[in-house]
């Protein structure tokens, strides 16, 4: 359960708004670049993704990426631009980047992670009482039909049966997911947590939306709490990097990253992320990472640029 779909409502008052309008058209236009590309969970190339930025409130018309997941945008301020991005079946991403009109900034890549499908049916309590179990079972077949206000509203008459039930609230919190509301999403996952503090995949999804809602530090205080055989997909360190990286904190990353290569030292895009953290920090080991990469996928996604790296390490 991630997703990052919030965005500020602006108030403008329309005497003001005439000529304040023209002047902010014009600030988001430079000489600035940025490119990258989008991607899923396994590193292939997402297309259709609708990337828009934003910068003050303004910015050019969002655009979409193309069949290899590839996007570009082109005449932008210096700055730090807000990036929107939003693709059907994957949980909405958002960061930031600082851009410059003088050096051109890295390639981005920006990883997505597949929504989850609502399931047909969520555990019923052990100790419902008979009369209860229809009404939470009809909340099931509402949420399976996606319509997460109506199952909301039965798991709330099940749950004033059963206060304080974790796995009625933990249905609950798929609901607002459902809708896309982080933030109860995230309260109802910690109410989880406080019945049931053991509960690491309540505490995992409650990890991984705290970083897909821009709360680093949060996300990274819940992952660490872990045990650490919890997370078994190297991805959630992947994930982590790459916000990371984004967020310039590329020593923090190449550690990410590195859990991720120990974890799973079979899986080609994790060396290839921990080259390009190591890269950055000028580690020796970034060469061995990507030629591990072409070693392990030698006609990957990733497989040009990793050459293109490699000769400039010569």
């Amino acid at each position: 359960m991630k997703s990052r779909s919030f965005r500020a409502a602006v108030l403008a008052v329309l005497v003001l708004a005439a000529g304040a309008l023209s002047a902010s058209a014009q600030e988001w236009r430079g000489k600035a670049r940025v490119d990258g590309r989008v991607l899923n969970e396994k590193g292939e190339g997402v297309g259709g993704a609708k990337l828009t930025l934003r910068r003050n409130g303004a910015g050019p018309e969002a655009v979409m990426s193309k069949s290899n997941g590839r996007w570009a945008y082109l005449g932008l301020s210096g700055g730090a631009w807000d990036i929107d991005v939003e693709a059907p079946g994957y949980l909405p991403f958002k960061t930031t980047v600082q851009l410059s009109e003088i050096e051109r900034v890295p390639s981005m890549d920006i990883r997505l992670q597949p929504a989850p499908k609502a399931e047909a049916k969520t555990d019923v309590p052990k100790n419902a009482a008979p009369d209860v179990i229809p009404i939470l079972e009809h909340g099931n077949q509402l949420l399976q039909q996606k319509d997460y206000a109506g199952a909301r509203g039965e798991y709330e008459k099940g749950l004033a049966a059963i206060p304080n039930n974790a796995i009625i609230l933990r249905a609950i919190a798929q609901t607002y997911y459902g809708e896309k509301n982080l933030d109860k999403a995230i309260e109802t996952l910690q109410k989880v947590l406080a019945i049931e503090p053991t509960d690491t995949t309540a505490q995992l999804l409650l990890g991984e939306l705290q970083l897909e809602k821009g709360s680093l530090d949060e996300g990274q205080a819940t992952l660490a709490k872990l045990p650490p055989d919890t997370i078994k997909d190297s991805a959630v360190y992947v994930n982590l990097g790459i916000l990371l990286m984004n967020k310039k904190k590329s020593e923090d990353a190449w550690g990410y990253f590195d859990k991720a290569v120990t974890l799973a030292p079979a899986e080609a895009d994790n060396y290839y992320y921990r080259g390009l953290a190591g890269m950055q920090l000028k580690k020796k080991e970034a060469k061995a990472d990507f030629q591990k990469y072409l070693e392990l996928s030698p006609t990957g996604e990733y497989a040009a640029d990793v050459k293109e790296y490699l000769k400039s390490m010569k």
